[in-house]
C-alpha cells in the first residue's frame, strides 16, 4: 500500500480516485514522477512549461514535509476542541451563554503545553515596522472576482473607470478628490470552483493584466473590451487555502497543494514584477502554519534567485484573511513569523462565523448569528475588528474589513435603495473603527464606496463639512431612509465589552449570542432560507461556478420587503450547513422538518414557483439538472451526519473530475 506524503489530502480525494488520475495523466519526460491530467499541457502550452513544473516539484519536495506536519496538527487539535467542549457541557448546563460564568474552551493547553484557541500568555511583539510599497498605500477599496475569464478581468480591471451616465456629481467630485485606485482581489478560492482550467487560464489573464496586453471580443455581439489606459485596478491574487490538493498535478503519486501550485505559478510566470507579487493567503489558523508559509516563500524566493540573479529577495508580499476563531487572537504573531513579506490582512466574516460554529459545534448553547441578519458585521463582528486594528496600526500594517455582498437590481430604484443604505452603514461602520479598507463584491460598488471615504475623510477633519450629508442625499433620494441613515452614522458604534470582561474573549468570536434579534435560528422560514440558498449554491458551484448572486429580501424603512440578490461563495455556504447541522444536531429542528423543507425547496426551484419576494437564480435546467440531485444528496449529508465533514469541499472535491 502507498505512504501518501500528506495523508490529510485523502480527506479530499481518495487513493482509488488518486490512482485512477495517475492511470489517465501524462507523464512528463522532463520531470520524473511527474504525471499532469491529460490534455492541460497542450491547452495552457505558455503556463504548462517544463521549467515552470519543474520549480513547482521543486518546492513541494523542500516543503512538503512541514506541509504535513502543520495539517496533521489541524487534525489533532480538532479533535482537542471537540473534547474539550463536550467536557463542558455539564458545567455549563445551567448557565446562560451570555454569562460571565460560562466556560469555554478558549485558552485551554493541550499536553505539549499549546493554548490550542485563545491569545497567548505572554504575547510575542516585535518593533520591526512593516514597509508598505508605495504602490499599496491609501485606503484599499476591494473589489474581488476570479480571475478566469478575460471579460471579468478587464471589467475589474476597469472598476474606476466604470461610470455610469446617471452617477451623481458628488460621486464623481469625491472619487476625482480622493485620488487612488481601487484594489482587484483576483480570487482563486471561494469564489470559484477549483477545476485545473480555471486556475490556468487566471494565470494568463493576470499575467496579461500585469502587462496590459489582456484584450477580449465577445463573439455574441462583437463587442471589444481592452484595458484602460489609466486608473486600471491593482491586482491581489489570492490563493487557495492549505487544505485542498490538486488532483490534476502528480508528484511521485501525491496530489499537489493547490495552494502551492496556483503560488509557484503566478511566481514563476510574473517574478519580475513587484506589484504582481502581492497575496492574500486565506484559512491559516496560527503563527504554525504562518511559519510554513514563509518556508514556502522563502523556498521560492531562493529558487527564482537561482534563476534569475536580478530578483530581489522579499519582493513578495502577504496580506492574511483572518477567517479563523484561532487566528484572529494571534495576528500580531503570525505578523511577526511571516516578517519581511507581511503587509497586513483582512477579516472575512462568513468564513470567520462557519469556522467559529464549528469549534463549538458540540455546544447546544452556541447560536451562530443568523443569516438572514444584515447587521452582522456592525453588530457581531466590533471586537474582531478592534483586535485587527490594534494589533496592526503600531507596526503600520493594513487593517482590512470584510465583503459587502448585498446587490441591487438593476432599474428597481427600492432595491437599489435598501442595498445603498446597507453598504453606507457597513463602510462607515469599518472606518468608525479606523480599518483602512473593505471589501465589494461587483463593480458597481466601487465608485460609490470610494466617494464615502472621500467624505467620511473630510468630515473627520472638519465636522462642519457636508460631502457626507450631500452623499447620502444623491445615494438614497427617500427622506426617511436619509434621516435614519443619518441618525445612525452620527450614533455611537455598537456597545462591546471591555478586555477585562470575563465574556470578551467569546465576544470577540460572536459567541456571546442567546437568541437573535432578528429570527431564532431555529425558526423554520431561517431554515428555509438557508436551505433555499445553500442548495442553489451547491448546484452552482458543481456546474463550474463558484459564486453567484442569490435572490434574497431586505426590509426598507417603511417595513416592506424589498428584493435584493446576495452575492454567495463557498464562504456563506458553510456558515449556512453549520447553522443548519447545528440546529438539527442538537434537536431544535428535527430531521423530519429539515427534510420536509429540502423537499419542499428542492420542489419550488424544479417547477420555478417565483413569487413576488422570492426567485429562483440557479435554474433547474442544462447543466444544473444533472446537478441539483447531488446537491441535495450533499446537503442532506452536510446537515444531517453526525460527525460532518472540516470543510464542504471534502464532498465537492471529487466532482471537479469528469470520471465522478
Amino acid at each position: 500500500m502507498m505512504t501518501y506524503d500528506i495523508p490529510y489530502y485523502l480527506d479530499y480525494l481518495s487513493p482509488q480516485i488518486i490512482g485512477r488520475l495517475k492511470a489517465e495523466g501524462e507523464k512528463i519526460g522532463e520531470i520524473p514522477g511527474l504525471v499532469v491530467a491529460a490534455g492541460l499541457r497542450s491547452a495552457f502550452p505558455n503556463v504548462e512549461t517544463a521549467e515552470a513544473l519543474l520549480f513547482v516539484g521543486e518546492l513541494y519536495r523542500s516543503t512538503r514535509e512541514k506541509l504535513n506536519r502543520v495539517l496533521n496538527q489541524r487534525k489533532v487539535d480538532r479533535a482537542f476542541l471537540d473534547q474539550h467542549v463536550i467536557k463542558l457541557r455539564e458545567r455549563n448546563r445551567a448557565r446562560a451563554v451570555d454569562s460571565p460564568e460560562y466556560e469555554s474552551v478558549i485558552g485551554r493547553k493541550d499536553d505539549h503545553g499549546r493554548i490550542v484557541i485563545g491569545p497567548l500568555a505572554e504575547s510575542a511583539s516585535t518593533d520591526r515596522q512593516i514597509s508598505v510599497p508605495e504602490f499599496l498605500k491609501g485606503i484599499h477599496v476591494t473589489l474581488f472576482g476570479p480571475p478566469d475569464t478575460a471579460k471579468m478581468s478587464i471589467n475589474a480591471m476597469n472598476a474606476l473607470n466604470r461610470r455610469p451616465p446617471d452617477e451623481p456629481q458628488i460621486v464623481t467630485q469625491l472619487v476625482e478628490a480622493l485620488g487612488q485606485v481601487p484594489r482587484w482581489g483576483a480570487d482563486n478560492e471561494d469564489s470559484k470552483t477549483p477545476i485545473m482550467v480555471n486556475f490556468l487560464r487566471g494565470c494568463e489573464n493576470l499575467t496579461a493584466c500585469f502587462d496590459r496586453t489582456l484584450r477580449f471580443e465577445d463573439p455574441k455581439n462583437g463587442r471589444v473590451y481592452e484595458l484602460e489606459e489609466s486608473g486600471l485596478s491593482i491586482p491581489i491574487k489570492r490563493i487557495p487555502g492549505l487544505a485542498l490538493p490538486d488532483g490534476s498535478h502528480l508528484l511521485d503519486g501525491n496530489p499537489l497543494p493547490l495552494h502551492l501550485y496556483d503560488f509557484a505559478m503566478h511566481l514563476f510566470h510574473n517574478w519580475s514584477r513587484p506589484e504582481a507579487l502581492v497575496f492574500y493567503v486565506p484559512k491559516l489558523e496560527n503563527e504554525e502554519e504562518a511559519e510554513y508559509v514563509r518556508t514556502m516563500i522563502e523556498q521560492a524566493e531562493s529558487q527564482i534567485k537561482k534563476r534569475h540573479p536580478e530578483y530581489k529577495l522579499g519582493s513578495v508580499r502577504l496580506f492574511v484573511v483572518f477567517e479563523n476563531p484561532r487566528a484572529i487572537f494571534r495576528i500580531r504573531e503570525m505578523a511577526n513569523t511571516l516578517y519581511p513579506f507581511f503587509l497586513g490582512g483582512s477579516l472575512g466574516w462568513h468564513d470567520f462565523l462557519a469556522s467559529t460554529a464549528r469549534v463549538f459545534k458540540e455546544d447546544p448553547n452556541y447560536r451562530i448569528p443568523v443569516k438572514a441578519d444584515p447587521n452582522i458585521v456592525i453588530n457581531h463582528i466590533r471586537e474582531s475588528h478592534h483586535i485587527l486594528v490594534e494589533a496592526l496600526e503600531p507596526i503600520g500594517g493594513i487593517s482590512i474589513g470584510g465583503m459587502y455582498g448585498v446587490l441591487y437590481e438593476d432599474g428597481n430604484q427600492d432595491s437599489y435603495q435598501v442595498s445603498m443604505v446597507g453598504y453606507v452603514k457597513d463602510v462607515v461602520t469599518q472606518l468608525k473603527r479606523r480599518l483602512d479598507g473593505f471589501w465589494v463584491a461587483h463593480p458597481a460598488f466601487v465608485r460609490p464606496g470610494m466617494a464615502i471615504v472621500e467624505a467620511f475623510r473630510r468630515r473627520e477633519e472638519n465636522a462642519a463639512d457636508s460631502s457626507l450629508l450631500d452623499l447620502i442625499r444623491a445615494l438614497v433620494p427617500d427622506e426617511r431612509e436619509q434621516n435614519l441613515l443619518l441618525d445612525f452614522i452620527e450614533g455611537p458604534d455598537v456597545d462591546g465589552l471591555l478586555k477585562d470582561d470575563p465574556r470578551y474573549e467569546r465576544a470577540v468570536l460572536a459567541a456571546t449570542l442567546s437568541k437573535s434579534e432578528v429570527i431564532a435560528n431555529d425558526e423554520l422560514e431561517e431554515v428555509r432560507y438557508n436551505v433555499f440558498q445553500a442548495i442553489q449554491y451547491l448546484a452552482d458551484w458543481l456546474s463550474g461556478n463558484g459564486c453567484v448572486a442569490l435572490p434574497a429580501t431586505m426590509k426598507n424603512a417603511k417595513g416592506e420587503d424589498v428584493f435584493v440578490r446576495i452575492m454567495d461563495d463557498l464562504a456563506t455556504t458553510e456558515r449556512s450547513r453549520w447553522e443548519l447541522w447545528a440546529e438539527v444536531h442538537h434537536g431544535r429542528v428535527s430531521i423530519e422538518q429539515f427534510e420536509q423543507i429540502l423537499v419542499e425547496e428542492i420542489e419550488f426551484i424544479k417547477n420555478d414557483r417565483a413569487t413576488q419576494t422570492k426567485r429562483v437564480q440557479v435554474k433547474w435546467q442544462g447543466e444544473t439538472t444533472k446537478w441539483y440531485p447531488v446537491a441535495e444528496k450533499l446537503l442532506r449529508q452536510l446537515v444531517t451526519d453526525s460527525n460532518p465533514v472540516e470543510f464542504v469541499t471534502q464532498l465537492l472535491m471529487p466532482f471537479t473530475f469528469d470520471f465522478v
